[in-house]
């Protein structure tokens, strides 16, 4: 049985912290604040690690960069999926 604890989130959390991250160094590259920019790669880098379970110190061969690919495609897919469009026609 999978039981979370109060400091495990869902997947549907952690794609939206994904998310806000990826704005927020989107911005920073906008403004041109490069060391916001390194901040937030790191930040993204450790909700990949963590939404994996990934110990990187013991999974030396994990390739983190095609990760991150793969997560940026759950949380595009988690976004679009709760996404409600109305017609006011």
């Amino acid at each position: 049985m999978n039981i979370l604890t109060r400091d495990e989130g869902t997947g549907s959390e952690y794609a939206r912290i994904f998310r806000l991250l990826a704005a927020a160094k989107d911005e920073a590259q906008k403004l041109k604040l490069h060391n916001l920019m390194h901040l937030t790669n790191m930040a993204l880098l450790q909700v990949v690690i963590d939404w994996d379970g990934i110990d990187p110190e013991r999974e030396l061969d994990v390739n983190l960069e095609k990760l991150i690919g793969k997560k940026t495609q759950v949380a595009i897919k988690d976004a679009s999926e709760n996404l409600v469009l109305l017609d006011c026609h």
